[in-house]
């Protein structure tokens, strides 16, 4: 029986060495937990991710190597999901920087920066497996979605005006006060897009500003007319123009909202801003009044007005929708005042159903009968 013949290889013998099982375990020996933060660290800001975000995941993982330290773990081969769990049950434990004990939601952030380090980690071979992959992550409840009321709006806009204090000063503060709680009203932009609006990012035929949200993506959002009016207002009668700041020794100045020195209207300096407005409004001490709760504000009324979640998700810039369903479950007042005004039931158009009778709006309190009346019961003569 003739013996089948051999092909003769065509192709090139593979110089590439096959990847050793073992390659990722070699390189965890190598490697310690600081010298891995500090390069993922270096990752996320070559990415160009936000200062705020580089900063929380600096803040999170400089405690969790104090604590590995601590614990006697230096090197990334060492690292177990028992420290990780050991670690997120101090953070529960432990006051905080201000003295406090870190709420709920605070812990899940500082658990969530290290699950995606961790994740990093293996990503990069660092490990074979994240240690974080078995690790609960501490549950949210989903609170109410706090807003602005329309009576508190109003009231915060008197307050704009410094009681007692009268001059061009006081007068600019007041329209620039104004400008930015209706633009942040209207709008729903985040405190730092707030801050980094310049002349070059309003669109003053169109009526639009041109905002750069978190990885410097632009979006444009169109403003009402009453932000519209009292941002113009501020801008073209109150602020300084270019040969005001020059003569206080500022120049090249464009962003929109100013301080009283001249200078671009920074994030602390906004806070302190709504902290004046709190007190000379006269709000409840238990109302939480700030930036973001315009934010939520916007969010809600938005959606109450006829808005889609699709729109909303574009005008607030957020790439993950699970974010814009929060706000569907809105206030339960707001929800019941919805269904009473377009309830399926009170708009049946049977014939007959006028009584001439006022229609009854209050439903806390009980019908109130005559003495000896009711269904079962006679008159009394």
């Amino acid at each position: 029986m003739a013996q089948p013949t051999k092909k003769p290889m065509t192709g090139k013998r593979s110089t590439s060495t096959p990847k050793q099982p073992g390659t990722a375990i070699s390189r965890r020996k190598e490697r310690t937990l600081r010298k891995s933060i500090d390069e993922y660290i270096a990752d996320h800001q070559s990415q160009h991710h936000s200062i705020k975000t580089i900063k929380w995941h600096q803040l999170a993982l400089g405690h969790l190597a104090n604590f590995l330290e601590q614990q006697g773990v230096i090197y990334i081969k060492d690292l177990e999901k028992g420290h990780l769990v050991d670690w997120i049950n101090l953070l529960t434990e432990e006051p905080g920087s201000r003295g406090k004990l870190r709420t709920t939601r605070t812990v899940n952030y500082y658990a969530r920066s290290m699950r995606a380090f961790c994740r990093w980690l293996e990503a990069e071979g660092y490990v074979e497996v994240a240690p974080s992959n078995r690790v609960k992550m501490p549950k949210l409840s989903k609170p109410l979605i706090r807003i602005i009321e329309f009576e508190e709006f109003e009231r915060m806009l008197k307050a704009c005006t410094p009681p007692r204090e009268v001059g061009p000063t006081a007068d600019c503060n007041a329209a620039r006060n104004r400008a930015i709680l209706w633009v942040l009203w209207d709008t729903g932009i985040r405190l730092a897009e707030l801050c980094g609006l310049r002349f070059s990012n309003f669109d003053r035929d169109k009526g639009v500003i041109i905002v750069h949200g978190k990885g410097n993506k632009e979006r444009r959002i169109a403003l009402g007319r009453n932000a519209l009016r009292t941002l113009l207002l501020y801008m073209d009668r109150y602020r300084p123009d270019e040969d005001a700041l020059l003569e206080i020794g500022i120049t090249d100045e464009d962003h929109i909202f100013l301080s009283e020195g001249g200078n671009a209207l920074t994030r602390d300096g906004i806070s302190m801003l709504f902290k004046r407005i709190r007190a000379r409004a006269d709000l409840p001490h238990d109302k939480r009044i700030s930036p973001h709760i315009f934010r939520h504000t916007f969010a809600v009324r938005f959606l109450m007005l006829g808005g889609d979640i699709f729109t909303l998700q574009e005008l607030l810039g957020h790439e993950d929708m699970a974010t814009i369903r929060q706000y569907m479950h809105l206030n339960d007042t707001l929800i019941q005042e919805q269904k009473r005004k377009f309830s399926p039931g009170d708009n049946v158009p049977f014939n007959g159903m006028a009584t001439g009778k006022t229609p009854r709006t209050d439903f806390r309190d009980p019908i109130k009968r005559k003495p000896g009346t009711g269904r079962g019961i006679k008159p009394i003569k």
